[in-house]
C-alpha cells in the first residue's frame, strides 16, 4: 500500500461513518489532485470505497459546483484496517532488523 493510499485511508479508518468530499481530503492528506482523485477511483473500484454526487437543488449547495461525497464500505473498513496493520506490522520489523543489524528473524 502507497503512501498517499494510507493517508486517504487513515481519513476514513479516523472516522469510519462520515462521508468526505474532494476538497476536503486534500486539505487533510495535503495530495495533489490528480494523486488524491486516483486514489479514491481506486479504492471505489477495489469496493472499499463508494460514492455519491450531491443533490443538485439541495440548500446546502448555495451557489457552488456539486460534490462527490466518498464514504468507506463495510468490507472496505476491514480491509483497510488489515492492511494498515500489516504495514504498520512490516515498519516496525524493518525498523527492528536495521536497529539489530540483522537481515532475518
Amino acid at each position: 500500500m502507497t503512501g498517499p493510499t494510507v493517508k486517504v485511508i487513515g481519513i476514513f479508518l479516523a472516522e469510519p461513518d462520515r462521508e468526505f468530499y474532494g476538497l476536503e481530503l486534500r486539505a487533510a492528506t495535503g495530495l495533489a489532485n490528480g494523486t488524491l482523485y486516483q486514489r479514491l477511483m481506486d479504492l471505489e473500484a477495489y469496493g472499499w470505497l463508494e460514492s455519491r454526487w450531491e443533490y443538485p437543488d439541495s440548500d446546502e449547495r448555495a451557489g457552488r459546483p456539486p460534490r462527490r461525497y466518498y464514504r468507506l464500505t463495510e468490507e472496505g473498513a476491514v480491509r483497510a484496517r488489515e492492511k494498515v496493520e500489516r504495514a504498520a506490522r512490516a515498519r516496525l520489523r524493518g525498523g527492528l532488523r536495521a536497529r539489530l543489524g540483522t537481515q532475518g528473524a
